[in-house]
């Protein structure tokens, strides 16, 4: 094959997989209503209050490992930033693309729900 064919086949494969990623990052409908206060309750006088505004829980980053792994590598390897700096570039990138080919292929992972221990009788 000359090298124009193999160009081509490259970019091919590296479009379909960059198109074949995680499609959450768009803007869904009815997300004003997540940014209005919510009531929380009733106080002493029967009058309704507002608590705070409800909170993002997931960011595009935590979403891709491509752009976490290297985060989390960096705010664990301690308090000297060349490590930290080697640490994020040299584990964490390869990580990241590890993870990100990972879940091209098989989805995105589970949320992990932590069940509560309070019990109130």
């Amino acid at each position: 094959m000359n090298k124009l064919k193999v160009f081509a086949i490259l970019t091919l494969a590296t479009a379909v997989l960059a198109t074949a990623g995680c499609h959450g990052a768009g803007r869904r409908r009815g997300t004003t209503v997540v940014d209005e206060p919510a009531i929380s309750g009733l106080d002493a006088e029967d009058k309704a209050f507002l608590g705070s505004t409800a909170t993002p829980t997931e960011t595009v980053v935590d979403r891709h490992p491509l752009l976490s792994k290297p985060r989390e590598y960096w705010e664990n390897s301690g308090d000297n930033k060349i490590v930290k700096g080697a640490a994020a570039t040299f584990v964490g990138v390869p990580a990241g693309i590890v993870g990100e080919v990972r879940q091209i292929f098989t989805g995105r992972p589970a949320a992990v729900v932590a069940p509560t221990t309070d019990i109130d009788y």
